[in-house]
């Protein structure tokens, strides 16, 4: 069996995919290859969809509540029923930076932040992580508030410099699909930085589609591509990647 015919076999997980936010029924054909995956909430609603959605999917899903950095001017109004989901959820999050859109202000996203941290510590829940142009600050809070669950950098960007700093707080990298893309050399080059056992790869759906069907709506099963692209980068064939980030994603959840 040759590589191309081998490689539609290979299962994957899918650690970042908004499924409540498609608002069309996905077919089975979106998950044939996906081992299991994590809906991440982004504010209230979103993250109870995504706990309404995890039970009726056909395969093994995980959901997490949050706040997204977007929307953290929200936080006063939505902390007590965010807490509640907290209890229920499997990770903790969208949460974060994202000083590029400062689509809320610096200071309501930093508050947002450290209220997801001190609930991510206190119910010993993994936390996912958005962090866009803010790598310093959110590196900063990570460090201060020294996290003891697992911390995952969603939609990981970031270069070989910054790789390696966050490298040392011992998180978890998730890859999506900019790394397939011609314009990301330089987080193709950091993920040559990343140890084997904190890479995680993620689709983002139904964002951030990888070549070559960028333009269209993004889908779990699409994941193949990202992970394409880095068992490249690494010199290691897909189902030793495949593995690699399956025993990673059950380790980070614990199941």
């Amino acid at each position: 069996m040759n590589k191309s015919e081998s490689f539609g076999k290979i299962k994957w997980v899918d650690t970042h995919c908004h499924l409540q936010l498609i608002e069309e029924e996905l077919s089975g054909n979106d998950f044939e290859n996906i081992e299991f995956l994590i809906i991440p909430g982004v504010d209230y609603s979103s993250s109870v969809r995504a706990h309404n959605l995890s039970s009726k999917i056909n395969i093994e899903t995980y959901w997490s509540a949050g706040l997204h950095p977007h929307d953290a001017k929200k936080i006063e109004n939505e902390k007590e029923s965010l807490i509640e989901l907290f209890h229920q959820a499997d990770l903790i999050g969208e949460t974060g930076l994202d000083f590029y859109r400062n689509l809320s202000s610096h200071e309501q996203q930093c508050e947002n932040f450290l209220f997801h941290l001190e609930f991510s510590k206190k119910l010993n829940k993994p936390i996912i992580v958005h962090c866009r142009d803010s790598f310093q600050e959110t590196y900063e809070m990570l460090v201060e508030f020294n996290n003891t669950s697992p911390v995952i950098l969603h939609s990981w960007t970031g270069g070989r410099k910054w790789t390696k700093k966050f490298i040392d707080l011992g998180v978890y990298f998730s890859i999506s699909g900019i790394v397939t893309y011609e314009t990301a050399k330089d987080l193709q080059l950091s993920v040559k930085e990343i140890p084997l056992n904190r890479l995680l790869l993620e689709t983002d759906t139904p964002y951030l589609t990888p070549s070559p069907l960028k333009g269209k709506d993004n889908r779990p099963n699409y994941i193949e591509h990202t992970a394409q692209k880095i068992s490249k980068l690494l010199n290691i064939n897909e189902k030793e990647l495949s593995e690699i980030t399956i025993k990673n994603s059950r380790n980070l959840i614990k199941r």
